[in-house]
């Protein structure tokens, strides 16, 4: 039979960690925003500040500045995951297309943030980050591609691990262009799926290939119509 003062312990021990989680959402919020205002070398003495903490506090919870990128990303990632798997998606290409539009989506709705954190975590440095992210949107892709395989989805010379890295490759590609300045918000968007579904279009399985590939014509069709759009066609005749 459990002790009143075991069950103190065990509340003490629970107020604790509701504390130390409170304390380590504050220090996240504080570094976000102060990311969006001063870009990614903000100091921790700041951080510490804007969260009305003490700097040592923010070692002890978060640690190095690396470990502080790595956590943003996860909370990032986590609540990708947590949508996508909400969504109850039956069809696995729906379930991967969902991955990149959702992210997509995620990043460019706070772009003031991830344009200043994205290029933080590339190269040598970028090493040193994932080892603190909890989950990575990749892994949604494994799934996705394992389970199309299961299903004849894919043909049979596709490895489904090797079909959601290049899925993630692509993404990735998009991802870093748009954080260069080199793609705008809608061709981030565009161009993660066109990589998403030209990945499958290439090896998926019969009828799947073929929905693959509609899907990529229709996108690079939506293209093609936007930018003529843009174009004044008398004044630019001879």
């Amino acid at each position: 039979m459990r002790q009143a003062g075991d069950r103190d312990r065990d509340g003490e021990g629970s107020r604790r960690e509701q504390g130390k989680g409170a304390r380590r959402d504050a220090i996240l919020s504080a570094a976000r925003s102060l990311i969006r205002e001063q870009g990614p070398q903000v100091s921790v003495e700041r951080i510490a500040q804007r969260a009305g903490i003490s700097t040592a506090t923010v070692y002890n919870l978060i640690g190095p500045r690396e470990q502080l990128l790595g956590l943003l990303l996860s909370d990032q990632f986590e609540q990708l995951r947590d949508t996508v798997t909400a969504m109850n998606l039956v069809d696995p290409f729906r379930v991967g297309e969902a991955v990149v539009t959702i992210s997509a989506d995620m990043f460019v709705s706070d772009s003031s943030l991830w344009l200043n954190v994205i290029p933080e975590v590339r190269g040598a440095f970028g090493a040193r980050v994932r080892p603190f992210v909890s989950f990575q949107p990749i892994n949604l892709q494994r799934e996705a591609m394992l389970t199309a395989k299961h299903l004849g989805m894919l043909s049979r010379e596709a490895d489904p691990e090797m079909t959601a890295m290049q899925i993630y490759a692509a993404y990735n590609g998009a991802l870093f262009l748009w954080a260069g300045g080199l793609l705008t918000d809608d061709a981030f968007r565009s161009h993660a799926r066109a990589g998403y579904w030209a990945v499958l279009a290439a090896l998926a399985s019969g009828e799947h290939r073929r929905r693959a590939l509609r899907e990529l014509n229709d996108l690079h069709g939506a293209r093609t119509r936007r930018l003529l759009a843009g174009i004044n066609l008398e004044a630019s005749a001879i």
